[in-house]
């Protein structure tokens, strides 16, 4: 039974996985991997082919190594462990996402079963045994085709074309009263794209032509006063700030310590979200567009976003 699933159960779950994923784009990998890949300047379709090249690789040094105890059950372990993993993380960006429960019956059935089935696959395993593993032989030979085989892999699977249809599912998309912003889709897209545009129609006017500088913010946050006033303090040449206000969720009682009051930002145009909504974003969120194309979009690592701006930008005398 271990060596089945070592050198069969395992690279099919592997690979039926991956196959899943060329097949049905983006839309099948789940948020939180896309939103990693983002957080490195991935693109979501990079980030689906670089995992496909990972999976395709575990299962086929599976097929073709899994028959040496040691290696086998390292490369199985290893494997079943991150798919787990993965399942549990799928399953509770699941759980976490704004959307009706009915809506999340089958997408929570996917990862659910893969996860059992890991669970039990690695219990398997991992039991002790008292089988005597062959003299090392051809250990460097060993490693060098397994690298091989890895860097093949994945050098093939990047260039797989794999539709990037993710924002349908995870990009700014509104769920009745409730908006979800995902600045990790908006990487490489025209602003009509991300979506705000149909929230702020006066945007892509604003930002068609040269550098701009959108900056998502609540006037309650504290984060969002320290960039304003790191970056923002003096007006800049060349570069066109646009604060917008993310305005408190419907129903949302504001306490008198709360109020901060105005933000301060020197030759900045000031626009607000619709009210009467629930705007799904962790601010600040920096969004730096490029004749009407997102370069970049952060928010946390705002250096990335805003130390190029600065160092192109001078203050204006």
């Amino acid at each position: 039974m271990r060596s089945f699933i070592t050198r069969f159960l395992t690279p099919l779950l592997l690979l039926s996985t991956a196959i899943a994923w060329v097949r049905g784009g983006t839309q099948w990998a789940p948020s939180w991997l896309i939103n990693v890949g983002g957080r490195n300047s991935l693109d979501a379709s990079v980030t689906a082919q670089l995992t496909v090249g990972i999976l395709c690789a575990a299962a086929l040094s599976l097929l073709f190594f899994g028959g040496r105890p040691g290696i086998g059950r390292f490369i199985a372990r290893t494997a079943l462990l991150s798919f787990a993993f993965c399942c549990v993380a799928t399953i509770a960006s699941l759980v976490a996402a704004p959307t009706s429960a009915g809506s999340q019956l089958w997408p929570l059935a996917y990862p659910a079963a893969g996860l059992v089935l890991c669970v039990w696959s690695y219990s398997v395993v991992n039991r002790p045994t008292t089988e005597v593993a062959p003299a090392r032989r051809g250990g460097v030979w060993l490693g060098a085709a397994v690298l091989a085989l890895w860097v093949l892999s994945i050098g093939i699977a990047v260039r797989i074309p794999i539709q990037n249809n993710a924002p349908a599912r995870a990009g700014s998309a509104m769920n009745g009263e409730t908006v979800l912003l995902d600045y990790v889709q908006w990487q490489g897209r025209t602003l009509p794209d991300t979506g705000l545009s149909r929230l702020l129609p006066s945007l892509t006017a604003l930002t068609l032509e040269g550098r701009s500088i959108i900056v998502l913010y609540s006037p309650e946050c504290g984060h969002c006063r320290e960039v304003f006033e790191e970056y923002f303090a003096s007006a800049r040449e060349n570069v066109k700030v646009i604060a917008v206000e993310i305005p408190p969720a419907p129903g949302t009682v504001q306490l008198a310590g709360d109020n901060l009051g105005p933000i301060h930002c020197a030759g900045c145009e000031r626009l607000s979200l619709p009210a009467g909504k629930t705007y799904i974003l962790k601010p600040p969120t920096v969004v730096v567009i490029e004749d009407g194309r997102v370069v970049c979009a952060t928010d946390s690592d705002w250096k990335a976003c805003l130390g190029a701006a600065a160092t192109l930008s001078a203050p204006t005398p």
